[in-house]
């Protein structure tokens, strides 16, 4: 019966240390997963801010170009938001 045990014993011992190596696997793979998951959402941030930036000039030229062909209509629209935004403000 000595045996029985001790060979439990080993079986036990060896079953310990796998799960630490796959403790210490896991914390690696982890790592290595944040690393990668910060450089992914960076280069994304990235691309989107560009991507927004060049939609928020393009349409501010747009906006220019409306302004300088049509200054009244512009000034007239200018001054209905800001009466209409006023009144809700006041409310």
């Amino acid at each position: 019966m000595a045996t029985a045990t001790t060979g439990a014993d080993t079986d036990l011992e060896q079953i310990v240390k796998d799960i630490q190596a796959l403790k210490k696997d896991l914390a690696r793979l982890m790592e290595h997963v944040k690393s990668g998951a910060a450089e992914t959402v960076s280069d994304e941030a990235s691309r989107l801010y560009g991507t927004i930036a060049a939609e928020g000039q393009r349409h501010a030229a747009a906006l220019a170009q409306s302004v300088e062909e049509k200054p009244l209509a512009s000034v007239l629209i200018a001054f209905a938001i800001g009466f209409v935004g006023g009144r809700i403000l006041l409310r």
